[in-house]
């Protein structure tokens, strides 16, 4: 701001400009606009008035008291078994969509109900159920999802 009105002041000061000659008044302008774009261009950038510096330690970090610092969750598998008087004996297993992990992997027999816990990363929306030639796509949005042997 002083450099403003130092500016403001040399700037209608008359004297000095009728003194000068025309090419000196041009110089000493250039510099002087120079100077004060550099001077108004090397603002330091302050941080907005509401946020809180980061905390170097980082036991000083504020979390609020409803975050989740889990980064899997617990799912219950119900599977509903078929009414039929045989027993068959399978593999039944959980991937994720891509194939590339395994969550649960169990021998069930098709005429039972089960209820089985696995756990899932937290980022995970869908899995992959097998049954021998069964497949199915579960989206996950509760912690219980159900499947049926029955082909869709």
């Amino acid at each position: 701001m002083e450099k403003l009105i130092t500016f403001s002041i040399f700037v209608s000061n008359n004297q000095i400009f009728n003194s000068m000659k025309t090419g000196n008044q041009n110089r000493l302008l250039f510099i002087i606009l120079t100077t004060l774009l550099i001077a108004i261009g090397c603002k330091k950038e302050l941080p907005p008035p509401n946020q809180e510096p980061t905390p170097e330690n980082p036991l000083e970090i504020v979390v609020s008291n409803t975050f989740d610092w889990k980064t899997t969750r617990d799912i219950t598998l119900e599977v509903t078994g078929l009414n039929i008087p045989v027993s068959i004996r399978n593999t039944l297993m959980v991937k994720s969509p891509d194939e590339e992990k395994v969550y649960l992997k169990n021998q069930l027999f098709m005429n039972q109900n089960y209820t089985l816990m696995f756990t899932i990363p937290s980022y995970e929306t869908e899995v992959l159920v097998t049954y021998g030639s069964i497949r199915k796509t579960l989206e996950v949005t509760t912690d219980i999802i159900h499947f049926n042997f029955i082909a869709q």
